[in-house]
Formats: structure tokens, sequence, C-alpha cells
């Protein structure tokens, strides 16, 4: 079976991080100090995060990583009980080597419950001479003030177009695959809207099914042609469900209102039924930095009756 790209070519060390320069420059310092803060970073789905913060445990703990490093899907293990047991319990046992501490990387920090991120706030405090956080999230608004107050904050922004293209374009190169013009390529990177990981995924099956990249793209946005026609034909229910279902599989909203006004430029529905729809999803483009997402795409179906 082959191996997937995004595994292959995922970074390892900081070095290899692309596209997030505040981060890195910080995260480097850190490596020579041997010394950290506790770190959130933030961003759309994507965009290194995941990658970043075990690239900073690489080239900070080194050899002493093996019983220093401990990674929690926090979005998997979301309740109080998490806190008080597992992570409590890592947190305050004594680091083994010559690591200068432990650190806990808690992914998709966002789907924790409220009460277990009180919770952590008080086990970051009590053990903060033994231990350090890392947590990543893609909706920052959903981590309670006290926890990014005691972190240092770093927004991962979407991958620009002319790096996309040259990581793209080395990829292919490595895996000796010819057949995309630079065109193809463009077209692709512009559907991507900055999501590196997206376009690994896609390049891969695109490649291995020799499916055209602009079938590709079109068989990937084939849920918000559905989401349209359900609207269309007046079914609100189910257009919202299937909203709430992409929202359920890390989708933020911000690309699903991407993804939703190019099937609207390209509809052959009435002009004036085509501008209202584009008004209210670039409405809730607009909001999605500030609202809940699933509250917002309740709101943003509703605009649409």
């Amino acid at each position: 079976m082959s191996e997937l790209w995004t595994e292959k070519y995922r970074p390892t060390t900081l070095s290899g991080i692309v596209g997030q320069s505040d981060f890195v420059l910080d995260a480097e310092h850190w490596v020579v100090n041997r010394n950290m803060p506790n770190v959130i970073l933030y961003g759309v789905a994507g965009t290194g995060k995941t990658a970043a913060a075990i690239s900073l445990v690489n080239d900070l703990l080194g050899e002493d990583k093996q019983g220093n490093f401990f990674e929690i899907n926090a979005s998997d293990d979301r309740k109080l009980e998490t806190v008080r047991t597992k992570i409590k319990e890592i947190a305050s046992t004594k680091r083994l080597g010559e690591a200068p501490f432990k650190i806990i990387l808690l992914d998709e920090m966002d789907g924790m419950t409220k009460d277990a991120q009180n919770a952590l706030k008080r086990v970051m405090e009590r053990y903060a001479d033994n231990c350090r956080f890392v947590i990543t999230c893609n909706d920052r608004h959903k981590i309670i003030l006290p926890l990014q107050s005691r972190a240092s904050n770093y927004a991962f922004n979407r991958i620009e177009s002319g790096l996309m293209l040259d990581i793209l374009s080395d990829i292919l190169a490595k895996e000796g695959v010819k057949r995309y013009t630079e065109d193809e390529l463009e077209r692709f990177i512009t559907y991507l809207q900055g999501d590196l990981r997206r376009g690994i995924n896609e390049l891969q099956a695109s490649s291995s099914s020799n499916r055209s990249l602009d079938n590709q793209i079109n068989k990937s946005l084939q849920p918000y042609s559905e989401i349209m026609k359900m609207i269309y034909e007046n079914d609100y229910d189910n257009a919202l469900e299937k909203v709430h279902k992409l929202i359920y599989t890390s989708t933020d909203m911000k690309t699903i209102c991407i993804n939703l006004h190019d099937i609207i430029i390209k509809s052959d529905t009435t002009p004036q039924s085509k501008f209202k729809m584009l008004r209210v999803v670039g409405e809730a483009e607009w909001r999605s930095s500030n609202m809940t997402p699933k509250v917002l795409a309740s709101w943003m179906i509703g605009q649409m009756v």
C-alpha cells in the first residue's frame, strides 16, 4: 500500500515549517534557550498547526522526547475527567532524562468542554515548573479567555498561492508525476484557499486515479452543489443538516462560504436569486471569525429562505 503524501512530506523540524514565520522565529529562540511558554496555535485547517507543534517538540526535546511528550486529541478526550486524571497525572509526574520539562500537545482543543478547560487552567498553573502545553484549535473563540491569557497565541495563516505552488510542484517532481500543467495547478490552488493538507491529499487522489485536477475539484465541490440544489428546491432542513455535517468533519465556515460562493456564481438561477444568495454567503463569511460555526450555519440557511 502506498504511503500517504501528507505523512511522507510532513515536516518534522521547525526548518520545514512554511508560511508561519512569526511562530517559527520565536520557536527557534525557545529551542536555543531550552525554554518556552504555553502556546496556542489557531487557524483554519490544513495550515500546519499540528506539524509545527510536533516539530517544536522534536527540536526542543530531541533524544529526551520519549517519555516527556504526550499528544492528546482534546476533541476525543474532551471531558472534565480527562483533565482531572490523565492530563493531571502526566503534568505532575517527574520528567525523564535531561528534558527541561514535559510537553503536552492538546490537539483540536476547541472540542473540549468549558468545565474541562477551566480545570486545565488550574493544572497549567500548578505544574508550570514541570510541564508546558501546546494547544491547537481552528476556532480560538472556543478557548476560554483565562487559557488564552496564559499562553502565547499564534495565528496560522492560509498558505499563500505562490508558496503552495512551489510545495506541490516539488512533491510532484519527487513522485515523478509530470502530467499537470502550471495552469491546472494554479486553478487547483485557487480552489484550495490556502489549505495545504487538503491540496496534498487531493493531488495524490487525482494522481492515483488518473483524474484531472479539474475533475478532482468538481468532485470535491459536490457537497456544496447538493446544498445549493436543496436550497433552490426549498429543502432547507436537509441543506442545514448537510452544512452541519461539513462542520462536524472539521470544515470551517469560511471554507464552506467560499465553496458555496463558487457554486452560486456558476448557477443558472435568476440574477435576483443569485445576488441574494451571494449577499448572504458574503455576510456569513464576514461573520465567521466571530460566531459559533453551528449557529452561523443556521443563520445563513435561514437568510436564504
